[in-house]
């Protein structure tokens, strides 16, 4: 009785991953097309402004604090609001080790997207770094590069919406 219970979930799981849409999230990380070659790092001994100012100039929402060539940290925007301007820190005297998030979850190139996703919901994050074989971070995975891929699959479904959702129902009656 038990292992018919058994066979039946791992039925069911199986007919999940044969699903073509399975694809779009268990792919691998490294199939995001928004991942950069290089990362965006500062040594922990940077302020909060040198961090700042680093993520304006990258366009970046996050950036790695590495030690060594060893991720110490990650810094992001939700840090700058939550543990700098509403605490009324200066950031410009502000270390950066003091306000970033130490030891972050991190993810591998070869972890499926839907790691990252789940990561990023139960965790709350917007960006997971990325290391190597050898633990040395090389890229940070947004929530903006996992729903761009997912975009890339419905294209048409998406790119082709009216301009609102309003605009697709008729305002007028139409009949007699």
């Amino acid at each position: 009785m038990c292992s018919d219970g058994i066979d039946e979930e791992e039925r069911i799981a199986n007919e999940r991953l044969s699903d073509p849409d399975a694809e779009i999230i268990h792919g691998s990380i490294r199939q995001l097309s928004g991942l950069h070659d290089s990362i965006v790092a500062l040594d922990p001994t940077a302020t909060v402004d040198d961090a700042v100012q680093t993520m304006i100039q990258n366009r970046m929402g996050a950036i790695l604090i590495v030690d060594d060539n060893k991720l110490v940290g990650l810094f992001s925007e939700r840090d700058v609001l939550t543990r700098v301007v509403a605490q009324g820190r200066v950031p410009a005297e502000t270390p950066i080790v003091d306000v970033m998030t130490p030891d972050p979850e991190c993810l591998c190139f070869d972890d499926e997207i839907v790691f990252a996703l789940n990561k990023m919901t139960v965790g709350g994050f917007r960006h997971v770094p990325i290391l190597d074989e050898d633990g040395a971070p090389t890229a940070v995975v947004s929530m903006r590069d996992v729903v761009d891929h997912i975009v890339s699959y419905y294209s048409n479904e998406v790119y082709n919406l009216p301009a609102t959702p309003e605009s697709r129902v008729s305002s007028t009656r139409e009949g007699a």
